[in-house]
């Protein structure tokens, strides 16, 4: 099977949205696995082969540090598939409830929020850049028209 047909087979499987993390890793059995992303059923992560199979349960904690607040909470998950040659790890959560469910959603929503305040963040440079490219400009004609002005008026039109 061709890396687009499996691409599109992992795509139909999804149940739940995802949402892309940075700076998130799973603690499991005293080693930190890097997360790709996470959903409410579950998460990707980066976890060589390690002899794991499918269906082979975890047991850890998620931890992450925004630029706002810090969210750890623990979870039980089963590994589903590996992806990329047996680089990443799909796992799945077992049923949660109460405080994991609070948990987790409380960490979607800080991720989610994190991702407004980063696209506000660049759309409010990306403004200020074209002000000051307009300013420049403004500047720049400014300064001729003066210089233009100035010049007219030190020789006159007879330029002597």
């Amino acid at each position: 099977m061709n890396a687009v047909a499996e691409a599109v087979i992992i795509e139909e499987r999804r149940r739940h949205g995802r949402w892309s993390v940075t700076g998130a890793y799973a603690s499991v059995q005293g080693r930190r696995l890097p997360l790709v992303d996470i959903s409410i059923g579950g998460f990707l992560a980066r976890l060589p082969d390690d002899g794991r199979d499918i269906e082979s349960p975890l047991e850890g904690t998620i931890y992450w540090k925004g630029s706002r607040e810090v969210i750890d909470f623990p979870f039980s998950a089963d590994i589903v598939r590996r992806l990329n040659d047996g680089e990443n790890i799909a796992a799945q959560f077992q049923a949660l409830a109460g405080e994991s469910i609070d948990s987790l959603l409380r960490f979607l929503s800080a991720i989610e929020a994190e991702r407004h305040h980063r696209i506000d963040r660049q759309q409010r440079a990306a403004e200020r850049r074209i002000l000051i490219r307009k300013l420049g400009l403004w500047s720049v004609t400014g300064i001729s028209v003066l210089t233009a002005v100035y010049l007219f008026w030190l020789f006159g039109l007879s330029g002597a």
